[in-house]
Order: C-alpha cells, then sequence, then structure tokens
C-alpha cells in the first residue's frame, strides 16, 4: 500500500528520467546532423565559388551579343544593299537584252537591204536595177 501512495511522488523522479533520455536522444540527433550538414557546407562552400563569378560572366555575355547584335544589324543593312544592286543589275541586264535583240532585228533589216541592194547592183550580165533605170530614163551604160 506504501508503494500505491508514494506513485505520485514518484512521477516526478520518472518525468525527470523522461527528460534524461529526451535529452541524450537529442544529443545523438544534434552529432548525426552535424555529421550530414559537414558535406552539405563543403558542397554550398564550392557553389558559392562557383557562382561568384556569375555576374562578371552575365555581363561578359550582355556585352558578346550585344557586339554580335550590331554585328547582325550591320550584315543585314550590306544585304539590303546587295539586293538592291542585284535589282539594279537585273534592270541594266533586261534593258541590255532588249537593245541586243533590237540590234539583231536591225542587223537582220540591214542584211536584207544589202542583199538587195547587191541584187539590184549590175553584175557581170549588166542587168541590175541601176543598169535597167539607167536604161529606161535613156542613159549609157557600160
Amino acid at each position: 500500500m506504501i508503494d500505491t501512495l508514494l506513485s505520485p511522488l514518484r512521477l516526478p523522479e520518472r518525468a525527470l528520467e523522461a527528460l534524461g533520455q529526451i535529452v541524450e536522444d537529442l544529443a545523438g540527433l544534434r552529432e548525426e546532423m552535424a555529421a550530414n550538414l559537414r558535406p552539405m557546407r563543403t558542397d554550398m562552400a564550392a557553389v558559392r565559388e562557383s557562382t561568384s563569378r556569375l555576374p562578371e560572366g552575365i555581363a561578359e555575355l550582355e556585352q558578346s551579343i550585344t557586339q554580335l547584335s550590331g554585328k547582325l544589324d550591320h550584315i543585314d543593312q550590306g544585304v539590303g544593299n546587295v539586293h538592291a544592286d542585284m535589282s539594279g543589275l537585273n534592270d541594266h541586264v533586261e534593258t541590255l537584252s532588249k537593245r541586243l535583240v533590237a540590234m539583231q532585228q536591225t542587223l537582220e533589216e540591214m542584211t536584207g537591204s544589202v542583199e538587195t541592194v547587191i541584187k539590184d547592183l549590175p553584175g557581170a550580165s549588166g542587168s541590175g536595177v541601176v543598169s535597167r533605170v539607167r536604161d529606161a530614163i535613156g542613159g549609157e551604160s557600160s
């Protein structure tokens, strides 16, 4: 019966034992977490060191992109100029082609005229158109 009466007094003693066990468990957990955090700290230091150069790299990239954009604009202008020059050349080629066709037609007409004139010249027989006209007018033929 005394045990039953003393039981409420032992409650704080049990609570203290439980708290002691909790403290021991927490200390073990703390050591385990510290051991797990050491590699993470090393990794974080490496990441921090690697990313510390990112602002410089980003600035260099922005500068390169700006330069590349300027070069592309210059190339685009050059392509536009070449396209305009090609259009002008195409117009000149077309004009030259038309002139060549006109020259060819003129040459063909001249060839026809020369052949006609040659036919009208007095030949060895003296019977060309000029000779006949001279005879018709009353001139002498030789």
